[in-house]
């Protein structure tokens, strides 16, 4: 979020406490949670509210992680994820707010897809910029281009539709000529051999619309039937079976068709007496029936609201009304339907914004047009899609302010803890659960909160969604979900401030965590509780180390070698199975020189008495840094160049270890840019950390990461999504204004 500098300090003081804070306002809520006019109470503190966007825009289209508007005087602007040059302002920087693509200079709609973008112009000639390795450029070539490119043989185009990697244009004379990839026939040409050039597609005369989404091409003919080519392994097509073709095939059962709309794996159509039918997958009722059943022929939605045009993402759809009003319907992750929330609906729902003009659904995110030229976004803001000047993933580290002299930092999925030189706690991020432990079941924080009561802490874990403190005196306080029994207080009801755990049956010298358990480490033995245990501690001897995953556990014996019990579906028990386990469990494949054992999920770590690492379990996304490509790794393999560990973190999708030279090194799923290399692509090996050194401490959550420096200053980096990372940012589920250059 960007700095906003107050200027009448002494006029609004009054209102609200001062306070200078790194979030951009300098004002804690009242009380009664209210703020100054022009901001809005987050966290307690009072935050200003999003500009109004500026009103100068004409068409706007959102594609995979960006997206393109066409302003009122014909330039391009485009914003967020940009690593193909799909932003096509010649470089390959990301973007949070709009930026002009190059000499593009009298376009009249844009396309936005998966990794390209392309433009019609005033002549009728399209310009297209971005990722070419399938040809989608149309110029000729498979290179890339970060500005504009002509596409080849297109002159007299009226209409664009641009999908995954494949593109169309709409002529004059009612044909259509396509480009790009063609694995699955989304061409139309007879062929599945992609073009870099267009080819007018043979046997389609009088089109009046056409779509392109995922990897299927739609048309609209002028006796109001619909043909569909492509892809159709869910019934996209809407031809009656799950074949794909290579040829425009009828759409079946309907006539009429008004307007028309290509999903990934579904499509919609309207009818001109404003009926709205889909096809395809339904898993996330992205074909508006109320149910989540799929087809492979058109069905009709419930209820009927009058839509007059449609539009379809990757697993939603949006429709505008004779009233200009939004509906949305299907996946309703990161606030992408529009409505303020995040729930799934099948069903179209009204959303929170009126006058709307234009209306273009992207993978994650979705974005409106309303009639003043204004462009308002929601969904993921992975890479800056959302255009509002905010992200919420960062590939490197971040500093967290308000926080110094930390000395311990723990990773649930997605909250972070750190403990101070003088024992305080202090926490971040989702708190559904109460695993900040500031005594409040509220928002998320977007800042280290004080935790409740903890004084003294001299050690710290996280589960999944709860933590707990060891203290100097040697007692156990827990604190977040509690489904499990894994606060240990004898209770299942969560707390949103530290509990005792009770029955402990002496001074413990450490903690360790799983999912859903926690643990008291003693020197030769431990207690734990929750699952897989019980709601208060049970003895746990002969083991210097014991930790959990989400339902399986793992201990290191005082011979160190390591037994595992609990579920073993993904190979997470170390053995060549996978079978379910009782305890003691069975002993690890190869692992004989133990010395702490780590879980999360159903992965599996042990760090050696060597320095090394062995991992097995859930492989997915490489995310166990031993080198191979596979789904699972049936046993114990070693983590790919370390040695040296002297500090380990098991997140569930990346990972990180600290070396005796305090350099560190991440591996697994990056997606989010939890790896930390400044980059979003998957390591498969250990990769080190150039931009911090001298670190003293590290932990991995769900999709982020924390480290502290030798200074005691925490850095972060992932998916800040629900405020784990400590920056002031988290995902807003509201549409938000688009900051549009204008003229």
């Amino acid at each position: 979020m960007r700095q906003i500098a107050l200027v009448i300090v002494v006029a609004l003081a009054g209102a609200c406490s001062l306070k200078v804070d790194y979030t951009g306002t300098y004002y804690q809520c009242n009380p009664d949670g209210s703020c100054p006019p022009d901001f809005e109470c987050r966290d307690m503190v009072c935050v200003p509210t999003d500009p109004a966007p500026p009103a100068c825009s004409r068409d706007i289209s959102a594609g995979g992680g960006h997206a393109c508007a066409v302003r009122e005087d014909g330039s391009v602007w485009c914003w967020g994820r940009n690593d193909s040059g799909q932003l096509g302002d010649g470089t390959g920087t990301d973007s949070d707010i709009p930026v002009r693509v190059t000499g593009v200079t009298n376009a009249t709609h844009v396309g936005a897809g998966d990794l390209f973008s392309c433009a019609l112009d005033t002549k009728g000639e399209v310009y297209c910029w971005g990722r070419n390795d399938s040809g989608q450029l149309g110029d000729g070539t498979t290179s890339d281009s970060r500005a504009p490119v002509k596409v080849l043989d297109i002159t007299g185009a009226t209409e664009i539709a641009v999908g995954l990697a494949h593109a169309c244009a709409l002529k004059g004379d009612g044909t259509i000529a396509c480009w790009g990839a063609n694995a699955d026939g989304e061409l139309g040409d007879g062929t599945t051999t992609p073009r870099g050039t267009p080819a007018t597609v043979s046997g389609l005369t009088g089109v009046k619309k056409v779509r392109a989404g995922g990897d299927t091409t739609c048309v609209i003919l002028g006796d109001g039937t619909a043909q569909c080519m492509g892809e159709n392994n869910d019934g996209e097509l809407g031809v009656g079976d799950m074949m794909s073709r290579n040829r425009p095939t009828p759409v079946v059962d309907l006539a009429n068709i008004d307007d028309i709309a290509a999903g990934d794996d579904f499509t919609c159509a309207l009818t001109a007496e404003h009926f709205l039918y889909c096809w395809g997958l339904n898993d996330n009722g992205q074909l508006a029936t109320g149910n989540f059943t799929s087809s492979n022929r058109p069905v009709a939605s419930v209820p009927t609201i009058g839509l007059v045009s449609i539009e379809a993402g990757n697993l939603h759809a949006c429709g505008l009304d004779e009233a200009s009003h939004v509906w949305c319907w299907g996946y309703g992750g990161e606030g992408r339907l529009f409505d303020g929330g995040f729930s799934t609906r099948t069903m179209p729902t009204r959303s929170l914004i009126d006058n709307t003009d234009v209306i273009s659904a992207g993978s994650e995110h979705t974005c409106a047009l309303d009639k003043t030229g204004a462009v308002r976004c929601a969904g993921f803001n992975r890479r800056g899609q959302l255009g509002d000047g905010r992200r919420v993933t960062f590939g490197e580290p971040q500093k967290v302010s308000g926080i110094s002299n930390a000395v311990k930092i723990v990773a649930g999925a997605r909250h972070t803890c750190a403990s101070v030189m003088d024992g305080r706690v202090m926490c971040w991020g989702e708190n559904d659960d109460g695993e900040v432990g500031d005594g409040a079941f509220t928002s998320d924080r977007t800042a280290p909160q004080v935790v409740n009561g903890i004084r003294d802490a001299l050690d710290l874990v996280a589960g999944s969604e709860h933590t707990c403190a060891l203290l100097q005196e040697g007692s156990v306080y827990c604190w977040g979900a509690n489904d499990n029994g894994q606060l240990g207080d004898g209770s299942t009801v969560t707390s949103a401030s530290p509990r005792p755990v009770g029955r402990l049956s002496g001074m413990p010298m450490k903690l360790a965590a799983g999912d859903r358990m926690s643990c008291a480490i003693y020197a030769n033995s431990a207690q734990c509780w929750g699952n897989l245990f019980d709601k208060t501690p049970q003895d746990v001897p002969s083991v210097k180390s014991v930790a959990g995953g989400d339902n399986h556990v793992c201990t290191v014996g005082t011979d160190s070698t390591v037994r595992c019990y609990g579920e073993g579906g993904s190979y997470q028990l170390g053995q060549n199975a996978q079978d379910d386990v009782g305890p003691p469990g069975v002993e690890a494949i190869g692992v004989t020189n133990a010395a702490e054992f780590f879980g999360r999920g159903n992965q599996s770590c042990a760090v050696l008495s060597d320095g090394s690492a062995k991992c097995w379990g859930l492989n997915e996304n490489v995310r166990l840094g031993t080198g191979m490509n596979n789904y699972f790794t049936q046993t114990p393999a070693p983590v790919m160049g370390l040695s040296g560990i002297t500090d380990f973190a098991l997140g569930y999708e990346a990972s990180c270890a600290l070396k005796t030279d305090g350099a560190l090194a991440c591996w697994g799923r990056n997606y989010f840019g939890q790896v930390g290399d400044t980059t979003y692509q998957d390591r498969g090996a250990p990769v080190q950390l150039l931009s911090l050194t001298n670190v003293t401490a590290v932990a991995s959550g769900a999709s982020h990461s924390c480290a502290i420096d030798g200074a005691g200053d925490v850095w972060c980096w992932g998916s800040g999504a629900r405020g784990q990372l400590g920056n002031g940012v988290h995902l807003i589920p509201r549409p938000v204004g688009v900051q549009m250059t204008c003229p």
